[in-house]
């Protein structure tokens, strides 16, 4: 399997519009984030991408992905979703409809939101082809890969994060439930999750708290995501253990 980190930035990405602090303005390329997103491509079959960044486009023409029949949508905030459009590009090749898995809960405000795509609005154009599947509470197959969904707290909503055999994503969330705590250590190898920044955060994980939780699950690999434009790659990376890193847009992860 192999992981491919479309982007690693928080809501507003990096840089920041207007801002001039060191971070923004850096030539670093690992410095320069787009928003969250990331590809799973399990051994042979077509990667499952999850969440559609407003730099979607961008994103996979940059990771070179030109098929897509999946996508997981971790929650419904603006920086997570708002690529959907880009979506249409895959099927005037596959003519396939992408099936978009999401919690029962924001069906209907996804449709709301783009309900171009779902209704008869006298819309001529192009509208992505797509077909809704309720994220189940329990595990389900995409193909012949096994999905484990989980659900974790993010402020005043809830967000769902992804375990892949021994690989998991999880984004957006603030706490994290001692009984997936005690199911997952051990046997999640590979964990890309949010830390926002090292400061405090009422309604996201830190980065230390995001370490310390990679710590708890007992990780071989740990890469932190989500970064906001306090952390510079350069600078702040002696402060992770050894077997952490900060993710990067265009990052591949063997797993």
């Amino acid at each position: 399997m192999k992981i491919i980190i479309l982007g690693s930035g928080t809501s507003t990405g990096v840089p920041v519009i207007g801002c001039k602090c060191p971070v923004c303005k850096s030539t670093d390329k690992k410095d320069q984030r787009t928003r969250a997103s990331i590809a799973v491509i399990p051994e042979g079959s077509l990667p499952i991408v999850i969440d559609t960044a407003p730099e979607f486009r961008l994103q996979v023409l940059d990771a070179g992905i030109t098929r897509v029949e999946n996508v997981l949508y971790t929650h419904l905030h603006a920086d997570h979703t708002h690529g959907f459009d880009d979506l249409r590009a895959f099927t005037f090749f596959s003519k396939k409809p992408i099936k978009l898995w999401i919690k029962p809960d924001y069906i209907e405000d996804f449709k709301q939101r783009f309900n171009y795509a779902f209704v008869n609005t006298g819309y001529r154009g192009a509208k992505p082809k797509v077909i809704i599947e309720q994220i189940p509470e329990h595990n389900f197959y995409i193909g012949g890969q096994e999905v484990e969904p989980i659900v974790l707290e993010h402020g005043h909503i809830m967000t769902t994060g992804f375990r892949f055999g021994d690989f998991a994503y999880v984004t957006d969330f603030k706490g994290f439930p001692d009984k997936i705590l005690q199911r997952w250590r051990g046997s999640v190898r590979v964990l890309v999750a949010s830390g926002i920044h090292f400061g405090a955060h009422e309604s996201h994980s830190t980065v230390p708290e995001t370490v310390e939780l990679m710590e708890k699950l007992g990780v071989e690999k740990g890469y932190i995501s989500h970064l906001a434009h306090d952390v510079d790659y350069k600078r702040d990376t002696p402060r992770l253990p050894d077997h952490i890193k900060f993710a990067f847009d265009g990052m591949m992860i063997d797993v």
